[in-house]
């Protein structure tokens, strides 16, 4: 089974730049022609993104997310890279950079260059 998240990229480029180079954790695996791409996680190949100019626009909420061992761990690592393309670590509503924390485990938030939200998520729920 394949997963795809459908997301506006008005610069295609810079949105496979953020996720390909900068955040590490896809890989480009399809180029459809007309600015149009499949980017496939590369921990996780069954979860795809489509990346297109035409995708509705995006909102203030995170789009997916995806899990990660430590976030705190991947939180410490992206502090380092230079977004350069135009996406980044997102603050919370107070401006703070940190993992938010909750029973159920950990998060925090990120946004591509065509600010698209999504989560990078550490889980501690047992399955059911």
């Amino acid at each position: 089974m394949r997963i795809d998240v459908f997301l506006r990229a008005e610069a295609p480029a810079e949105t496979i730049r953020f996720y390909v180079q900068e955040l590490g954790m896809f890989r480009v695996d399809a180029d459809y022609g007309m600015d149009s791409w499949l980017l496939r996680a590369t921990a996780n190949p069954a979860i795809c993104l489509q990346i297109t100019p035409w995708h509705p626009a995006p909102c203030a909420t995170p789009v997916f997310a995806l899990t990660v061992p430590s976030c705190d761990a991947e939180l410490k690592r992206l502090r380092g890279v230079q977004f350069a393309s135009g996406g980044g670590l997102v603050p919370d509503k107070n401006g703070v950079l940190e993992v938010f924390e909750w029973p159920g485990g950990k998060n925090f938030m990120l946004e591509d260059p065509g600010k698209n939200r999504f989560l990078l998520c550490e889980d501690h729920i047992a399955p059911t």
